[in-house]
This record gives structure tokens, sequence and C-alpha cells, in this order.
């Protein structure tokens, strides 16, 4: 299980089907130490709101509530689709391609695409689920480019749980960033209630690479919290 899972939606994106409190209540229950609410950006339909990033607290004590945001990769200038007006009040940045990004571009223009958009926008802490089979990125360049940012890849539960990338794929990915010591954030990737803090999936992938645990970013309480603070510095970035 993952202590502290980095990248689960709500209600307020479109593809989430739980409100936070469900979910903080399911994360109590499993024993989980905390989670970032990373719903999408406006260009995939994401609800944010100000009543969520400038009053909403944990009503839980001994579970963290981070608030995030999932940005959709918009065009290869690097522009993507963070709401800057929320700056002030998140923890975390992510960002994805998603079915807004145009497809068939092929893998070297996906790889320049996230690596401008890191360049252009510093707040980016990490990236979602590289190995998505639509956007295909050169795995190598990409963990070189991130680590040199202090960027984490993510290897992502969902994808493998659903057969939505091949383990293979994942297996590159993970060995890429074991090569050029770029961290990995290990999400679920959360949209139904029982993804909430599941990393099944993915474990067997990251023992039988031997990936070292202190290139987890979210490996415990202890190191999630000490990502989210090394980086927050980069959320000074007004765009």
């Amino acid at each position: 299980m993952i202590q502290f899972d980095l990248h689960v939606h709500s209600i307020f994106s479109l593809c989430g089907i739980h409100t936070v409190l469900e979910l903080l209540e399911r994360a109590k229950a499993i024993g989980m130490k905390g989670f970032a609410v990373t719903d999408h950006g406006l260009t995939m339909g994401g609800r944010l709101n100000n009543p969520f990033f400038e009053r909403f607290k944990s009503p839980c004590p001994e579970v963290k509530i981070l608030k995030g945001v999932e940005c959709n990769l918009i065009d290869e200038t690097g522009k993507i689709d963070i709401p800057y007006i929320f700056m002030p009040f998140l923890d975390v940045v992510l960002l994805g391609a998603h079915p807004n990004t145009a497809k068939n571009l092929g893998r070297e223009k996906y790889t320049d695409m996230l690596v401008a958009a890191i360049d252009k926008n510093p707040c980016v802490d990490i990236i979602t689920h590289p190995n998505d089979p639509h956007y295909p990125v050169d795995y190598r360049r990409l963990a070189r480019e991130a680590k040199a940012r202090g960027v984490a890849l993510e290897l992502n539960n969902s994808k493998i749980l659903y057969s939505r990338s091949e383990i293979k794929e994942a297996e590159v990915l993970v060995d890429a960033c074991l090569e050029e010591g770029c961290g990995i954030a290990v999400c679920s990737d959360t949209h139904a209630i029982h993804e909430l803090g599941t990393d099944e999936s993915v474990r067997p992938i990251l023992k039988a690479a031997g990936f070292p645990e202190e290139l987890i970013v979210n490996r415990d309480e202890e190191s999630a919290i000490a990502f989210i603070e090394g980086r927050r510095k980069n959320k000074a970035f007004s765009g």
C-alpha cells in the first residue's frame, strides 16, 4: 500500500466518482498517512474551485490532505493548463498527456513537448503516466531531463491494473529511471475509492528491477512531505 498517494481524483474531475471526504474516510480506514487531491485542469473538464483551495482543511488530523492539480499538456510550446489563480494554495502539480493532446506525433515530439513544459513551468513536480501508449516518449531522455529539474516520473498503478499499458513498458520506464538516477512517484491514479493507495500492480516491477527505495519520492510519509516541501519554492513562479 502507498502510505502517501500523490495522484487522486475526486468528483471535481469528470472522471472521479467520490467526494474528498469519502476519499478521506477510505484513507483513514486502510491506515494511509495522506494523499493529494489532484483533479484535472479545465482542458479536461476539471471543476477546480476556490472554496476547496482557499478554505478546505482536513477534518482528520491523522490523515494529511494536500491540494494539487493534474495539468494537461496543451501544445509543443510547453503550454499547460495550470490554474495560476490557485498557485498560492497548490502543494503539488502533476502534468500528463491526455486526450486533449494531439495524437500520433511520435516519441521524439512528445518527449520534446514534455521537456518544454517542465522548462516553461518549473511548478511541475511529477510527470504522470509517461508509459501511456497513446503518447510514447523516450524514457531515458525524459528521466535525464526530469532529474536535472528535480521532477519525478510517475509509476502509475492504474495503467497496469487495467491493462492500459504493457508491463514491459513500465519495466523500461523503471530501468531508465534507475540508470539516470531519476526519482519515481508510485501513485494509484485513483478514480474509484477502492483504488486509493493501491500499488500491487507495480510493486513487483520495482522489486524485479532492484529499484532503490531512496529514489521513490513517496516511499513513506516523511519522504513525500520532504519532496513536496523541497519543491515549494517552485510554486512562486506565476506564469
